[in-house]
C-alpha cells in the first residue's frame, strides 16, 4: 500500500469519525505506511469497511483493530484441535517404520507441536491398555498445539522487518543457541529426538517382534 492509498484510508476515518483529528496529518501517513504497507489498499480497505459496520465506540480503528479485520479475510487457515490432533493420529499409524516421511507430512505447526519425528515413533509404538495413555497424549498435544497456534497468529500481525529480527521470518532458517553454537532446525530436530525419554524395555521387545515379522 502506498502513501497515496494510505491518505485515501485516513481521509475515509476522518470523514467517518468527526472526532478522528490527527495534530499532523502527514506523519499519520507515514506511520500507517510503514505498518501496512505490505498490505494492498484493497485490503485495507476492506478491513476497515468491516470495522466501521461492526463499530459501536464511536472511535477511529487503531492500526492493531485494522490488522485483527484483515486476519479476518487474508489469515491462514487454520485447524481446530482435534483436527490438528486427527493429523496426528494419521501419521502414527505409518510411523514405527517411517516418522521421517510421516513427520514431513504434517502442517508446520502441527510439527511444532509433535517436536520431532522420534516423538512421533514413540507414540506409535507405545501400549495403550485402558486408554489412559491416549487420552493423556491427546490432552497434552492439544495444550501445545494451542500455545503454538496463539504464536503463529502474534507472528502473522508482525511486518517483515521485525519478522527478521525475531529469527521467524520465511526468509531464512529459525536457529536456537545450544551450548554457545548455532543451530538449524534441522539439527535441533535431532537434538530432540536424541534427549527424548527413552523407549521402555516392554517396548523394544514389541518392536524387535515387529522388525522380526517384517523380515
Amino acid at each position: 500500500m502506498t502513501k497515496t492509498e494510505v491518505k485515501k484510508v485516513i481521509a475515509v476515518m476522518m470523514a467517518t469519525y468527526p472526532n478522528y483529528k490527527p495534530i499532523n496529518v502527514d506523519i499519520v501517513v507515514e506511520v500507517w505506511t510503514d505498518m501496512l504497507g505490505r498490505y494492498t489498499y484493497e485490503q485495507v480497505n476492506m478491513a476497515l469497511k468491516a470495522y466501521i459496520l461492526s463499530d459501536i465506540s464511536g472511535f477511529a480503528p487503531s492500526i492493531g483493530q485494522i490488522v485483527e479485520k484483515l486476519q479476518l479475510f487474508i489469515g491462514n487457515e487454520e485447524l481446530n484441535e482435534m483436527a490438528a490432533w486427527g493429523l496426528v493420529l494419521k501419521a502414527m499409524r505409518n510411523s514405527i517404520y517411517h516418522s521421517e516421511e510421516e513427520f514431513a507430512k504434517l502442517p508446520p505447526v502441527v510439527q511444532k507441536a509433535v517436536v520431532s519425528p522420534g516423538q512421533l515413533r514413540e507414540w506409535a509404538m507405545a501400549e495403550d491398555v485402558d486408554g489412559t495413555w491416549m487420552n493423556v497424549t491427546q490432552s497434552n498435544f492439544m495444550r501445545t498445539y494451542r500455545a503454538e497456534l496463539s504464536q503463529e497468529k502474534t507472528l502473522e500481525k508482525l511486518p517483515p522487518d521485525i519478522l527478521k529480527l525475531t529469527g521467524n521470518s520465511n526468509e531464512q532458517t529459525p536457529v536456537i543457541q545450544t551450548n554457545q553454537e548455532t543451530l538449524s532446525v534441522s539439527e535441533e530436530r535431532k537434538i530432540a529426538e536424541q534427549s527424548a525419554s527413552p523407549i521402555p524395555e516392554r517396548l523394544k521387545e514389541r518392536f524387535a517382534k515387529l522388525m522380526g515379522r517384517a523380515v
